[in-house]
């Protein structure tokens, strides 16, 4: 199963449809959107890529419920943390805790505790893709470029499991 891996897009609609894109034109599954998102308006291209997505609550999603009432299509709204099946891999994605630190021990404490074979985590915008044990941990960077000024995304392969960052 392929999964594009989006994070941090920041109302950045560019970002948002120029990912999208490439998540199409690699064909992939589904999207895993792991917060901030931050404003409904941020939604529209994602329902009209008719890729199934999942969307998690960031620490900037500041209109929560508008956003909760502005879904249609095949998106799933998910509070973070959140644990799933990723193909045939047990996955537990979240956005960030706190501090960039703390988001950073707490990715590798779980990729570590042997109960999930996939780690997706974003908050950082910082892109990482690293195996801890028998775990892949992902965070595919910030796909707005505010912070660090790279817009990234990645490809996540559940075969493997694998992942490839990709530049906007």
């Amino acid at each position: 199963m392929l999964v594009g891996v989006i994070s941090d897009t920041h109302d950045d609609l560019e970002a948002i449809e120029v990912a999208y894109q490439m998540f199409a034109a690699r064909a992939v599954d589904k999207v895993v959107h792991l917060g901030d998102l931050v404003s409904p308006f941020s939604l529209k291209p994602i329902i009209n890529s008719g890729i199934p997505t999942l969307l998690l609550r960031g620490n900037n999603e500041a209109e929560f419920k508008l956003v909760l009432d502005a879904l249609e299509g095949d998106v799933t709204f998910h509070p973070s943390p959140v644990e799933t099946w990723l193909g045939d891999r047990r996955a537990i994605l979240f956005h960030g805790f706190g501090s960039l630190k703390l988001t950073k021990t707490v990715a590798r404490l779980l990729a570590g505790s042997g109960d999930y074979e996939i780690v997706l985590y974003g908050h950082t915008h910082e892109p990482e893709v690293t195996r801890i044990g028998s775990a892949l941990v992902l965070n595919p960077g910030e796909a707005c470029g505010c912070l660090t000024g790279d817009r990234t995304i990645a490809i996540l392969d559940t075969e493997d499991p694998s992942a490839e960052i990709l530049r906007i």
